[in-house]
């Protein structure tokens, strides 16, 4: 598989940040969610396995080691993410080497997470069997004494038809630190372009609060801010704490955040309460 000359798959989001209105499909497919395939939106660098090396969506080469390498098969496209962990994307540096590492590799139990097959023209249900049959087929080699642990893992799909499980299982995820879902129409064919038959749901309505207090931090901040205590500004009546913030406004809210102070907030969506799901800090409203 060729990226740099046929490219690779990328979605459109699920809904769009200013209308809230849900991606149009392609004629002759579901709506969304009805029907489609739920899948974690892994944090770690998409890498395409050409059948020899990894692959950057611009067509890089991504150095691994080659006990790494031996695990892969060399007859079929492979479409996925080179994984460390959910909130691990900062040691994520070792993929971008011009020579892998491969102490660090091994020490770091680097996961290939596999999602997709560019090189299988099938619908999406045949493409994920036929992966599954590659990962445990693979997995079951003998291998070198080097080669370690197999690190082929294929990504979990779970059928949904509405909204609300949608959302139930996108709050599961991110909190426990996935970046967010990707939904995937069934029947639908790999496109090396962008496509409404893929779409991620990602945190990105934004809007504006009053800060009203403060929570003290735990963990690794205690002494400093947990989170702003606040009020959305259409509705004061609706209250919620936002996080986020970087160490350096953590250390020093109280002077760079008084009470009163208006943030911008991004979130994912809004409870029945009208409460935003999963709302971050993005910025202070400057003085005018």
């Amino acid at each position: 598989w060729d990226v740099k000359t046929q490219g690779v798959m990328l979605a459109h989001t699920y809904k769009d940040p200013k209308s809230g209105k849900i991606k149009t499909p392609p004629k002759g497919f579901p709506q969304a969610p009805v029907g489609w395939f739920l899948s974690e939106k892994f944090d770690g660098y998409r890498a395409i396995w050409d059948g020899i090396e990894f692959r950057s969506r611009n067509g890089t080469i991504f150095s691994s080691p080659s006990w790494f390498k031996k695990w892969l098969p060399d007859d079929i496209a492979l479409d996925g993410e080179l994984f460390l962990g959910r909130e691990c994307f900062e040691k994520c540096g070792i993929f971008r080497k011009k020579v892998a590492n491969e102490k660090e590799w091994r020490e770091a139990n680097v996961i290939y997470q596999i999602f997709d097959t560019p090189s299988v023209k099938a619908p999406f249900e045949e493409r994920q069997k036929i992966i599954e049959k590659v990962v445990n087929n693979r997995c079951k080699i003998k291998p070198d004494i080097d080669m370690g642990k197999c690190p082929l893992k294929i990504t979990k799909q779970t059928l949904v038809n509405t909204e609300e499980e949608v959302y139930k299982m996108f709050d599961k995820l991110v909190e426990k630190g996935a970046e967010g879902i990707m939904l995937r129409c069934p029947g639908s064919y790999y496109e090396a372009k962008r496509t409404s038959t893929l779409l991620k749901v990602k945190p990105f309505f934004d809007a504006e609060c009053k800060i009203v207090g403060y929570k003290e931090g735990t963990g690794k901040y205690i002494g400093k801010l947990g989170a702003f205590h606040c009020e959305t500004i259409k509705e004061p009546k609706v209250k919620f704490f936002i996080s986020g913030m970087n160490d350096k406004i953590r250390n020093n809210y109280k002077e760079s955040h008084p009470i009163g102070t208006i943030v911008t907030y991004t979130y994912v969506g809004l409870t029945e309460s009208g409460i935003p799901r999963h709302p971050n800090y993005l910025r202070k409203r400057e003085k005018e």
